[in-house]
């Protein structure tokens, strides 16, 4: 879009956005009559900004519209007509937000003092009145731009003082106006790849006077975001085809049993607890037997051979991970009872294959790529990084409230890395005697994470050891609490407390929370006849197969024509030849929508490296023969890893056919 269709009055404005306008205009009129200051200058510039912010954060647009202009900090005018703004530090003094002399200079002197990340995206520490913002805009190509300012009055100034709209439009600014962890994650989620791809960090000359602490505490929450982002990023790339295969091989459990939809509030007004594998849980398993006629009891598939050996089998035990390790939890247990398995679909095959109890498991995207049509309605959860996570959702699913947990340690509690008692001790057992404890192996296991420890304080105040991983996952819950629609009690006396959780005593819990039998039959749900299906599913499978073979063919094609184009940019008259069959290929691939998008889900790395070459070439106003070379590189790779995906499908598409005909 346009600056010119930007600033165009026959925009269509939200009807927020259009009221939002008239309020302004109204209030500056009132504020502007008794101030005689630079800003009755700057309603046009004003509006034209506010109506790009309501676009893109509403609720941020509407709060700056609320406060009145007469409430703005004093603009002064600087020694070469611009503005600058005088503010109040931490200890009380006046400081200036620019130059008294020349701000622009200094703003364009702080841009052109960064080096480029690649892509280019910049943590800006203090707003000001939006020199750096718009300085940083000029000098790189179309730049991520996080703005770390809590003063809603500085951002609304300078959206009088400079026209920001172009960049808010585009959705490349970013406010973050409050250093709390779930703030943080909800405003930077969307941008996690290209925070990742690079970002450099720029303060504002007052910005370390100026709300010193809330900065230091944006970086800190930043940090932790970006620890977050960087394993849901790793896991992403490691494990997008394991996923793939582990889905298409589950297809005959997805389709045999009801999702998890036919659950949704079967449990409201009822507790839950949700059994972790923290070291904690050592203090509360055994009342986990007597807790399961008045609480739902969801556990981890980590504790599902322990919980089963004390007679304290759960109402619900989660699956998730990729790896065929964890059906090691599920071996040689004979009696399932009536434990309901909620997996999602990435989990480990091997683990739906042992489980003999009723499942549910989820549904993903990539049923719908294989199944079109075909594909089942079926429920859904949020995506969890671990099975706590993956239990937690399911307990705001059944509409339980509270959640209370137990065994959520998230750190090493009493210098232990696995609950006592688990099978991993048996493991050990051999290497056990004078000289060598179960502690000590305890801890062994414990510092081979050395490099990513970190010291932390547990809900008790002493400190302990926990890592990255597991701070990743504690990152995850604190999103995710702060956006619960239930009470979170943390009842594990143990491990870290975190935000919007709670901590209380399991006893006084118990007391308070758990104190009505729940209803017989609670969970029962018919199923559905899944041989109706079984013809059609088949067709589909064998109809993906029929695709793959066509894309392959196309994109082993277009590999070869673009390694005669990297050697032909030197006789534009054969290059352009040989682009016209390049083109038709691509016209071809567009049949192909939902197998192309298959292919690429399982070349995530191909993928994101593709992205990342996009974001490096940027913009490209003039095309040269060393732009040329740095597109037909890109698209070399990009089709090199398309290929190699169609190769992995071919070879798990039959293997994922054969289940479906034995199993359904």
């Amino acid at each position: 879009m346009s600056k010119a269709e930007m600033a165009s009055p026959a925009l269509d404005v939200p009807a927020l956005g259009q009221r939002a306008v008239h309020k302004a205009n109204a209030g500056f009129a009132r504020d502007g009559a008794s101030r005689a200051d630079p800003l009755a200058a700057c309603l046009s510039r004003y509006l034209h900004n506010l109506e790009a912010l309501y676009r893109v954060d509403a609720a941020l647009a509407a709060r700056i519209d609320g406060l009145t202009f007469e409430h703005l900090p004093p603009l002064e005018r600087a020694r070469d007509g611009q503005f600058t703004l005088r503010l109040r530090a931490d200890d009380g003094r006046t400081v200036y937000a620019h130059s008294r002399y020349h701000p622009l200079q200094e703003a364009e002197a702080l841009a052109h003092s960064q080096r480029s990340p690649a892509p280019p995206a910049f943590l800006l520490h203090g707003l000001g009145l939006g020199y750096a913002l718009l300085a940083l805009e000029q000098r790189f190509d179309r730049p991520l731009l996080i703005v770390a300012e809590n003063d809603l009055a500085v951002i609304k100034a300078a959206l009088c003082a400079n026209d920001l709209s172009l960049p808010l439009a585009d959705r490349r600014v970013v406010f973050l106006t409050a250093a709390d962890k779930a703030h943080v994650h909800d405003k930077l989620r969307a941008h996690a790849t290209d925070l990742l791809l690079g970002l450099a960090f720029v303060a504002s000359p007052h910005a370390a006077r100026v709300h010193a602490d809330f900065h230091r505490q944006v970086r800190a929450a930043l940090a932790d975001f970006m620890a977050y982002a960087r394993l849901q990023m790793v896991t992403l790339l490691k494990t997008a085809r394991v996923t793939f295969k582990n889905v298409a091989f589950n297809l005959p459990h997805y389709l045999a049993n009801p999702g998890v939809e036919a659950l949704q509030n079967r449990a409201v007004g009822y507790p839950a607890v949700v059994v972790a594998a923290g070291p904690s849980l050592a203090r509360h398993v055994r009342r986990l037997r007597e807790l399961r006629q008045r609480a739902v009891v969801i556990a981890v598939q980590t504790v599902f051979k322990l919980l089963r050996a004390l007679d304290a089998l759960p109402h619900f035990v989660t699956s998730l991970d990729y790896h065929e390790v964890s059906a090691e939890f599920f071996r040689g247990v004979e009696d399932f009872g009536d434990c309901m398995l909620v997996a999602e679909p990435k989990a480990a095959w091997h683990v739906l294959d042992l489980y003999r109890g009723p499942q549910r498991v989820l549904r993903h995207r990539f049923h719908d790529l294989l199944l079109r049509e075909a594909a089942p309605a079926r429920g859904s959860l949020p995506a969890g990084t671990t099975v706590a996570h993956l239990a937690f959702y399911l307990a705001q699913h059944l509409g339980c409230d509270p959640v209370i947990f137990v065994g959520q340690d998230l750190a090493f509690s009493e210098g232990l890395y696995y609950l006592p008692g688990m099978p991993i001790e048996q493991t050990w057992q051999p290497e056990l005697g004078r000289f060598c404890t179960l502690e000590m192996k305890q801890w062994e296991r414990i510092a081979r994470n050395r490099p990513i420890l970190r010291r932390v304080r547990d809900l008790h105040g002493r400190e302990v050891y926990s890592d990255e991983t597991l701070l990743s996952y504690a990152e995850q819950f604190a999103a995710d609490f702060a956006n619960a629609r239930c009470r979170v009690i943390q009842a594990s006396e143990g491990g870290l407390a975190i935000p919007g959780m709670e901590v209380m005593p399991l006893d006084q819990a118990v007391e308070r929370f758990c104190r009505r039998p729940l209803p017989a039959g609670l969970f029962a749900a018919p199923s559905p006849t899944a041989a109706v299906r079984r013809e059609r599913v088949v067709r589909e499978l064998e109809e993906r197969q029929r695709e793959l073979q066509e894309v392959h063919a196309i994109a082993a094609e277009m590999g070869g024509l673009l390694d005669r184009l990297y050697g032909l940019l030197d006789r534009p008259s054969e290059f352009n030849r040989v682009m016209v069959r390049v083109d038709e290929l691509r016209r071809g691939m567009q049949k192909f929508a939902a197998m192309y998008r298959l292919v690429v889900d399982v070349s995530a790395l191909g993928e994101l490296r593709r992205y990342s070459a996009d974001r490096r070439l940027g913009t490209i106003e003039k095309e040269t023969r060393q732009t040329a070379r740095q597109r037909l590189a890109r698209d070399r790779e990009f089709v090199a890893a398309f290929t190699d995906g169609c190769e992995f499908l071919a070879r798990v598409l039959p293997d994922a056919l054969a289940r479906v005909q034995e199993r359904m």
